[in-house]
């Protein structure tokens, strides 16, 4: 009987360190991931005139960060500037959102 009840006090006393242990340390996680996402990103536009050879799509690898895909930036950018299939020309304007961590007034 001595010997059972020295086993399950035992093998409870693992289960709680195993579980104190794993809150600690999934508090040292979210902690650590609470850090990176405090960072505030601020959205702005530029203004650029397309040279001979750009795309949309390289222009999207320039200014794309942020943005869920590059699909969605280059759908963001030719609905801003009255894009139709994509085309863009040389010495054409583009308004090209972008974002950044700096505040400009």
């Amino acid at each position: 009987m001595y010997e059972r009840r020295k086993i399950v006090f035992g093998v409870g006393l693992t289960l709680c360190l195993i579980i104190l242990l794993t809150i600690t340390f999934g508090g040292f996680l979210s902690k650590a991931k609470d850090k990176k996402e405090d960072v505030t990103y601020y959205k702005y536009y530029t203004n650029i005139e397309i040279q001979p050879g750009d795309t949309l799509w390289d222009l999207a690898d320039e200014y794309l960060e942020h943005y869920k895909s590059k699909e969605a930036y280059i759908q963001e950018v030719s609905q801003l500037n009255s894009i139709r299939n994509g085309k863009i020309i040389s010495g054409q304007n583009l308004i090209m959102p972008y974002y950044s961590t700096e505040y400009k007034l």
